[in-house]
């Protein structure tokens, strides 16, 4: 099966529902099928088969119409975030060898200026421009070149957060199958409505906040740049249930709240949290509005979802005498040896390795590098066998991440620790730097500070710490040291303290440990 025929099964099914809402109209599941048959009949003609067509666009009606009907023209997507500097678009055109540029109707300008300023010449497709009126309302492929399922629709750039930035290529079976194995997780309901602050050039906003509710027959609400105030009306007029979002994203959104003095939209279940973990007075506070939260876990290289927290059914609350209901306050999980994030996901199987590269065995508590296999596993990065065989060993991709696994099939719980570079191996045990934020988090003169791993001398890996200090304040790497001495057990505390103007962070707000290391690199002696 191919991306578009699960996508008319579930349109069939739902052809007066919803199937995105813009700019205050909702277009129906019908409606947005004709628009795909009538533009896959356009792209054909114009761009031809087999093109590999760029996305540097906002996340759109036309956005999502076009990456379908390209689906069913054997060609490929390449999600570009619109926000990258210039020089990092141009190198991801370069490296995935684009032959044309999907743009929405704000970036042309930028987007000739940008490709004039290299000499670089590609034919732009303004897809917000593109109607194909004049073709069919159902589209038949050609006989002599039709869609398979195993044809690449899609290439992702992974966040090269360990090394260097890497490309994969997914087909249609992998991203059928990452898109619904998400319903478990979700327990969906006839009238889930999904939105993303995040652009989909992002692979947890392609397959979250996009690919997955197109697929299932929810509706996707599509982000029109809505602030402050306004913010908090569109997830009410919208009639938003479903938020994927970062850390960061949450936290703007109590501060909203907190000034307009407003709580978020009572249609709102859950929140689903990428790229890092939620601060627990954010948590608590979402919590405390009935919504449930669900950690997300993933990568690029297994169409990102590796584990997500289910999400919970909404269950009524009792009743107090007068008719208001009992508002329980939240478990927040402790995140200090790791961030909890759930079961496994439908069809993946997994396993931890230790340092000699064999299984853990066992149904009990087990850690170390985690190794997934499934239908949505990339097969090899696109054009770099160098790194492919690293990663991919048999079917097993190798992620380079320590996590704790707990249980096995449907009792299967996973925590991710840390990536590679982050965590020490101590026995059966991985320690990781986080406790030292945790450690100097709040202590006088901190402003911000992170842990580290450092190589000394003799090669040996040791924690380190980097401290940004409040101004004015006289803190020195003793005292430092002995707030972690006070706070932390001893294979953990750091064996050296370095001050820094800043701490690293990705887009997630998780530290960026690896920039510490090299910055520091040497420090041991």
């Amino acid at each position: 099966m191919i991306i578009t025929q699960q996508f008319n099964t579930n349109a069939t099914k739902n052809l007066a529902r919803a199937a995105y809402r813009y700019l205050g109209k909702d277009t129906s599941f019908s409606d947005l099928r004709t628009k795909v048959a009538k533009l896959s009949y356009l792209y054909l003609h114009e761009l031809g088969a087999s093109s590999r067509v760029a996305f540097v666009a906002r996340n759109s009606p036309a956005y999502l119409a076009s990456f379908l009907a390209l689906s069913n023209c054997r060609s490929v997507t390449i999600p570009i975030d619109p926000d990258k500097p210039p020089e990092e678009v141009l190198k991801i055109l370069k490296d995935t060898k684009a032959t044309h540029i999907a743009v929405t109707n704000d970036m042309i300008s930028r987007v000739r200026e940008m490709l004039h300023s290299v000499g670089m010449n590609l034919p732009l497709v303004e897809i917000e421009k593109k109607q194909g009126g004049e073709y069919s309302n159902s589209f038949t492929p050609p006989p002599e070149n039709p869609p398979s399922d195993n044809d690449p629709i899609l290439i992702m750039r992974t966040a090269g957060t360990l090394g260097t930035i890497k490309y994969v290529a997914f087909n249609h079976k992998q991203l059928i199958h990452a898109a619904t194995s998400l319903r478990l997780n979700y327990k969906l309901t006839s009238n889930d409505r999904f939105y993303t602050h995040m652009s989909w050039a992002h692979p947890f906003a392609f397959f979250h906040g996009m690919l997955f509710p197109l697929l299932i027959g929810a509706t996707t609400v599509i982000d029109h740049g809505a602030e402050g105030n306004d913010l908090l009306d569109f997830f009410v007029e919208s009639r938003v249930t479903r938020i994927i979002g970062l850390p960061s994203f949450f936290l703007k959104i109590l501060l909203i709240c907190r000034d307009e003095k407003r709580r978020i939209a009572a249609g709102v279940k859950s929140v689903t949290v990428g790229l890092g973990k939620l601060d627990p007075a954010v948590q608590k506070a979402i919590g405390l509005m009935q919504i449930a939260v669900a950690n997300c876990y993933g990568l690029a290289e297994a169409c990102w979802t590796i584990a997500m927290e289910a999400v919970q059914k909404e269950e009524e609350a009792p009743l107090r005498r007068g008719g208001k209901k009992v508002v329980e306050e939240p478990v927040i999980p402790d995140t200090s040896s790791g961030i909890p994030v759930g079961k496994g996901i439908v069809g993946l199987k997994y396993k931890v390795i230790d340092d000699n590269g064999d299984e853990v065995p066992g149904k009990d508590k087990r850690e170390g590098l985690l190794c997934v296999t499934g239908p949505s596993i990339m097969t090899k990065y696109y054009e770099n066998d160098k790194e492919s065989k690293t990663t991919i060993r048999g079917t097993w991709l190798y992620t380079n991440e320590f996590a704790r696994l707990e249980g096995e099939g449907e009792t299967l719980n996973i925590t991710f620790l840390a990536r590679r570079p982050d965590g020490l191996r101590s026995g059966n045990e991985i320690l990781t730097a986080e406790a030292i934020d945790k450690a100097l988090k709040g202590a006088p003169g901190v402003t911000d500070a992170a842990g580290f791993l450092l190589k000394d001398s003799r090669n040996e890996t040791r924690f380190a710490c980097s401290v940004v200090k409040t101004p004015g304040t006289a803190l020195n790497e003793k005292q430092v040291l002995e707030i972690c001495g006070s706070k932390l057990p001893a294979n953990q505390v750091p064996v050296i303290a370095t001050f820094s103007d800043f701490i690293p962070r990705d887009a997630g707000g998780n530290v960026i440990r690896s920039k510490l290391s090299a910055q520091f690199s040497g420090a041991l002696g």
